[in-house]
């Protein structure tokens, strides 16, 4: 119906199926087809709500169908490929972009929602690595839980937030259009929670991550000490993700777990 021609897949996790794809008049795009057709809906709404080159635009949605066709991001490198670290204007910059604009009307989940799933989810890491309790106590994982949840309940400005805003899920969008944000879980609550991934990715010391803090809270009007406090929340469980994952460094997922040991829940 949409006269499609298919051209390679994109390894996008286990929920979909994603393709490159050209139109009939000679336009890119990319096909993303989902049997979980309630979450696919919630993204086409978020991105189409979103009025900014920090986000693909929405070129056609079937609903019953599980279909989402968006515009091709050129170069589109992720930077979990290219691993190269943005500048942290850019990152303020999408951050802003995505945050800036008025709440759309509709069913979005709260973001406390979204933390009682993430961190539910993220206990299979344990049951897979028992080891990994040697790093981040499960104790220490639960405190990161209960702080997570009391920062989602506090009364703050509400923004409709990404809520997976990790470097998988940030494209290389050139020079024109900088960083695009792909692939939303959304939710709606505190900003500041958005900006966890892009502080953390890569630290490898608190310095560098109390300077990052200062910035993006400075350029996009975050709270900097509510940033810290969801930063110290969510290291336990970054750090669980990314030695589960292997080949990281020592010093990384060292300084997590020092982060993660700063969660005050009272």
């Amino acid at each position: 119906r949409w006269q499609l021609e298919f051209g390679s897949p994109i390894p996008r996790g286990t929920a979909s199926a994603v393709f490159h794809c050209r139109m009939t008049d000679g336009r890119r795009a990319v096909l993303k087809a989902s049997p979980d057709l309630s979450r696919l809906a919630l993204e086409a709404a978020a991105l189409t709500a979103w009025h900014t080159d920090h986000a693909p635009a929405v070129i056609a949605f079937d609903d019953p169908l599980g279909a989402l066709l968006l515009e091709a991001i050129e170069p589109g490198t992720p930077l979990i490929v290219s691993m190269a670290y943005p500048a942290l204007e850019s990152v303020a910059g999408l951050l802003a972009a995505l945050h800036g604009q008025l709440v759309p009307e509709g069913s979005y989940p709260s973001v406390a929602q979204r933390v009682d799933d993430l961190f539910r989810s993220s206990t299979k890491l344990y049951e897979r690595v028992p080891q990994l309790t040697d790093l981040i106590p499960s104790e220490l994982y639960e405190r990161g839980h209960v702080l997570a949840t009391r920062l989602a309940q506090h009364h703050v400005e509400i923004v409709l937030l990404h809520g997976d805003l990790t470097p998988r899920n940030i494209l290389d969008g050139g020079t024109e259009r900088g960083l695009v944000a792909i692939d939303p879980t959304p939710c709606r609550g505190d900003a500041a929670f958005d900006a966890v991934d892009p502080v953390l990715w890569q630290a490898d010391d608190l310095e560098t991550i109390r300077a990052r803090t200062e910035l993006v809270a400075a350029a996009t009007g975050v709270d900097g000490g509510r940033l810290h406090a969801w930063s110290c929340a969510f290291a336990g469980m970054i750090a669980l993700e990314l030695a589960s994952g292997g080949n990281v460094s020592r010093a990384r997922t060292e300084v997590l777990q020092r982060l993660a040991s700063q969660a005050e829940t009272t």
